[in-house]
């Protein structure tokens, strides 16, 4: 009887092990699948917000007023050089 009983408890430490293993690699599996839907809400907001932009910057008034966003450009660095001769 002695022998089935040492038999046993390796047994029942490997079951043990492979019960912890199992526990690990569930949790594992969990926390990559949090990541990967993570992932594809960023991936799908950035895609978003680049088809935002697109349209943004290919509208009718985007493109008429950009001779007005040059010329705010270029007086804001008339206006830091002058600024610069000053000091």
């Amino acid at each position: 009887m002695e022998a089935s009983n040492q038999q046993a408890e390796p047994a029942s430490a490997e079951t043990a092990a492979a019960g912890r293993d199992a526990d690990d690699l569930r949790a594992e599996n969990a926390r990559l699948w949090r990541e990967l839907h993570h992932l594809r809400a960023e991936r799908r907001e950035v895609a978003y917000y680049e088809q935002l932009a697109e349209q943004v910057t290919s509208s009718l008034s985007w493109r008429i007023t950009t001779p007005l966003r040059s010329g705010k450009v270029f007086a804001a660095r008339v206006r830091r050089k002058l600024a610069e001769r000053r000091s």
